[in-house]
């Protein structure tokens, strides 16, 4: 997308009504080919790598990945438990229902609001203030992958806590298997898919079809309508405790006697008659060693941190280390991070989710985030289009740019709104500055930051005509860095990563 066509899907008539006139107009008599998303020609590669495994470039971060090279970055970003990340923990501390068990929670009535704010609001911070990014991208990716809606207004926003903390948590980094089994377990999951009621006299195909069709095979992995019934059939009993029963009130819980123990037939492969909760076993592994799942889930691994239309030659490599690794996340991972396709990728559009966090991340944010600020950036969320765990359907958000070009405007208020700040938060100059005089730039000179700010934040050096148009908007705004920054981040370059 060039520049004016950002332009016409915005609507520029509309910008003026969001005091975003002088930049608006700025941009918009600029020049198709200015502001236009980096290329592999002259592209960063210290801020493409940051792009493409965090949800956004700070500060800080763009200074320590220059420091010790992009080869050691992607190892420890792929190890994060040796990163220390006590500066996030302590401001998750105001979030404490995300650490209770959902057992300790489903009895207080209204309990399910403050579920869902501690659980949208831990995840933002973590999302934006988390030194261990890649894990929260893949946490990001599976909550997606294993999507569960938590905005019906019943105990799912609770039994959630448990998913997010137990199932999508514990295993982003591990194996496809492991992961898996931890979503199937997920009382949350359970509920939302209605398997918590499946009994061998009425099975429930719901949950049955959603794990072939959108967890492990796809749509067009090989499976039947057989299968789906035979999936169905060995997932009966499974469901969640209550205490009625003697059990543990929202926990995992296999009832034998609503099982059907009768022989499955499943993919071509028998499960004899007589078992239990090893009928559910056996059909996990059996679809997580499938090659349609090696395949289904390496192509949006790779559609996720390489392009929207993932490159076959890349997505086949990774599918080969799916199943020669038994499913090892880490692996195929490596496999994308180092492979000419990723290097050599194009920009992609980012979610409104990633726009928002790249934004508060490039600004170096600082917020209690208290009630106030949760408020603010919902209400911007809302009015973009993406909430955490607020996609009605079980497929998750859409991951492809297409989807969320239409919808630009509120793009731009929210970016305004954070630079202004306020007293909910506000960018952290101080750290800002400290980048630009450690890169042998002087803040004095409001033309040679900009042009720093803009290789920061686009991850290529702007264009003699992009300086130019610079250097005209900056006559309005003399000495103003902050404006200068504004027109940076409202530029259609910084809506790619």
């Amino acid at each position: 997308m060039n520049r004016r066509d950002f332009f016409k899907m915005s609507g520029v008539g509309g910008l003026a009504a969001l005091n975003l006139g002088v930049i608006a107009q700025t941009l918009a008599q600029s020049p198709p080919s200015s502001f236009t998303p980096a290329t592999v020609a002259g592209r960063d590669p210290v801020t493409h790598i940051i792009n493409r495994l965090t949800l956004g470039v700070t500060p800080e971060l763009y200074q320590y990945v220059s420091r010790i090279g992009v080869e050691a970055f992607i190892e420890e970003q792929l190890n994060p438990e040796s990163i220390d990340d006590t500066d996030c923990d302590s401001r998750l501390e105001m979030f404490p229902l995300i650490y209770q068990p959902a057992t300790d929670l489903l009895d207080d009535e209204n309990g399910r609001r403050t579920a869902t704010y501690q659980l949208m609001g831990a995840t933002v911070v973590r999302a934006v203030y988390s030194r261990r990014q890649l894990y929260e991208r893949m946490v990001n990716f599976w909550s997606d992958h294993f999507h569960i809606y938590i905005r019906n207004g019943n105990i799912t926003s609770i039994l959630k806590l448990d998913d997010d903390r137990a199932a999508i948590r514990t295993n982003a980094l591990t194996t496809f298997r492991q992961i898996l089994g931890a979503s199937a377990h997920s009382p949350a999951m359970l509920f939302y898919l209605d398997n918590f009621q499946s009994r061998a006299e009425h099975p429930n195909e719901n949950y049955a079809r959603e794990l072939m069709e959108l967890h492990t095979l796809g749509v067009n992995g090989g499976y039947t309508e057989d299968d789906v019934q035979a999936v169905a059939r060995a997932f009966t009993g499974w469901s969640m405790g209550n205490r009625r029963d003697g059990e543990g009130q929202g926990e995992f819980v296999f009832r034998q006697r609503v099982h059907d123990d009768g022989e499955k037939v499943i993919l071509g492969e028998s499960l004899p008659a007589g078992r239990g909760i090893e009928d559910g076993e056996a059909v996990l592994d059996i679809l997580a060693s499938h090659p349609s799942a090696a395949r289904f889930i390496s192509t949006k691994l790779v559609r996720r941190f390489v392009a929207d239309f993932p490159p076959e030659s890349l997505v086949t490599r990774c599918a080969d280390t799916f199943l020669q690794t038994g499913g090892d996340i880490k692996a195929v991972l490596r496999v994308i991070f180092t492979s000419e396709e990723f290097w050599n990728a194009p920009p992609r559009f980012k979610r409104p989710l990633e726009y928002t966090y790249s934004l508060m991340r490039g600004l170096a944010y600082q917020t209690g985030f208290g009630r106030e600020m949760w408020q603010g950036l919902a209400a911007g969320l809302e009015a973009m289009g993406q909430v955490p765990f607020s996609w009605p359907a079980p497929n998750g958000y859409p991951d492809v740019g297409a989807y969320w070009m239409s919808n630009l405007l509120p793009r731009w208020n929210m970016a305004i709104n954070l630079v202004e700040g306020g007293a909910a938060g506000s960018p952290n100059y101080a750290a800002i500055n400290a980048l630009i005089e450690a890169n042998g730039v002087t803040t004095d000179d409001t033309l040679a930051s900009l042009n720093f700010l803009g290789r920061y934040l686009y991850g290529r050096d702007l264009t003699e005509v992009e300086t130019q148009i610079i250097a005209e908007f900056m006559t309005a705004f003399p000495g103003d860095l902050l404006a200068g920054a504004s027109l940076l981040i409202a530029a259609p370059a910084f809506q790619y990563f």
